[in-house]
């Protein structure tokens, strides 16, 4: 009996490790600031001294400090674990194992958090700033979209700040519908925004440039957030759709032809005259032809105007060049005009405009 009694009471003399706490959250903290530390306690609720035998963390980024004495019955130790941000931007989860002489042996802490990037990572991802919001890019380039069909596209930003904020948009039109989601952005964390075209709304044939505005304040009036705003440019390509075509059409189609094959010389020019040359288009073909757009870059002193925008058959249309040469700074104009039409074969053409400045008068 004194033998099984002293076998029972064996069995029960153990330690008990009694984590008061297992999880840590650090929130939200600047990769800048450096490296962040946890406490979390044990408490030994056994009858035996308990002993921490080996601390194993998930990765090199976590650093563990343990007790290396014995933990007394009814005594608290601190187990420290210490999270290194540098070249970690964003959200993290990691665990550490701590081995001890108890049943179960092995206790599992987790700690958490997100990290903000520093400005130089920032410039990388989201060069474009609006206060405490950083942006991707400034464009959003549609491509090109067929006449009366439909695209999305996005971009993403990031919440630079510690506090949440407000995101919002204004630009839209009848052919552009964008949308922030989400619009109320936590620390930290991504938003995107999503802009549908509507290409059978847009004004212009070819290169449509419109202008969104995004902006950013505060969610509160003692947050540390910056309100902003930055411009977003959107670019679509709206063309032609052809592929229906049956055999027939295409051969009564218009045929588009150009008396200055592909260039308008102006020759020499005094540097501050305002000089005028002409060309013709002519519909070689059957059906009526559209003039969709005659464009050129803007800010080159050029100016373009058809005296028609349809040309019957075997007719032509008179087309007007301008240009202002106190707005040409290098003494060479060399400057692309393109002509849309409803040619299935030639809907895009360009014609150089060229010609030498002199600047001696």
């Amino acid at each position: 009996m004194l033998l099984l009694a002293a076998m029972a009471l064996s069995a029960t003399a153990q330690p008990v490790a009694s984590w008061l706490e297992s999880k840590h959250d650090f929130g939200v903290f600047m990769e800048q600031d450096g490296k962040v530390t946890c406490q979390m306690r044990v408490v030994n609720t056994g009858n035996e001294p308990l002993l921490i035998v080996k601390a194993q963390a998930s990765c090199g980024c976590t650093g563990l400090t343990y007790p290396q004495d014995a933990i007394m019955p009814g005594d608290t130790a601190t187990v420290a674990i210490t999270y290194n941000p540098s070249g970690r931007p964003g959200q993290f989860s990691k665990q550490a194992l701590i081995f001890t002489n108890t049943v179960p042996k092995r206790s599992v802490l987790e700690i958490t958090g997100n990290v903000i990037p520093t400005a130089a990572t920032l410039d990388k991802q989201y060069p474009l700033q609006a206060g405490s919001l950083r942006i991707s890019q400034g464009d959003i380039p549609m491509g090109e979209i067929t006449r009366g069909k439909n695209k999305t596209q996005y971009l993403s930003a990031y919440n630079a700040s510690t506090d949440t904020i407000l995101v919002s948009v204004q630009g839209g039109c009848n052919y552009i519908k964008p949308a922030v989601v989400p619009d109320t952005v936590p620390p930290a964390r991504v938003t995107a925004l999503t802009v549908h075209y509507l290409s059978g709304q847009a004004p212009l044939w070819g290169l449509n440039i419109d202008t969104l505005t995004l902006h950013c304040r505060p969610l509160t009036q003692q947050s540390t957030a910056i309100d902003g705003s930055a411009d977003i440019h959107v670019m679509a390509q709206v063309i032609e759709d052809f592929e229906g075509m049956t055999d027939q059409q295409r051969a009564d189609a218009p045929v588009v032809g150009l008396d200055c094959g592909d260039r308008v010389d102006f020759g020499n020019m005094t540097a501050g005259d305002v000089v005028t040359r002409t060309f013709t288009i002519t519909n070689k073909g059957k059906d009526k032809l559209a003039i969709r757009r005659l464009w050129v870059p803007q800010g080159e002193g050029v100016t373009v105007k058809s005296d028609k925008q349809e040309v019957k058959r075997g007719k032509a249309a008179k087309v007007t060049v301008t240009v202002d040469t106190s707005q040409q700074h290098d003494g060479i104009l060399n400057v692309p005009l393109t002509l849309l039409c409803n040619d299935p074969d030639s809907p895009r053409v360009t014609i150089r405009l060229v010609g030498i400045i002199d600047n001696k008068k």
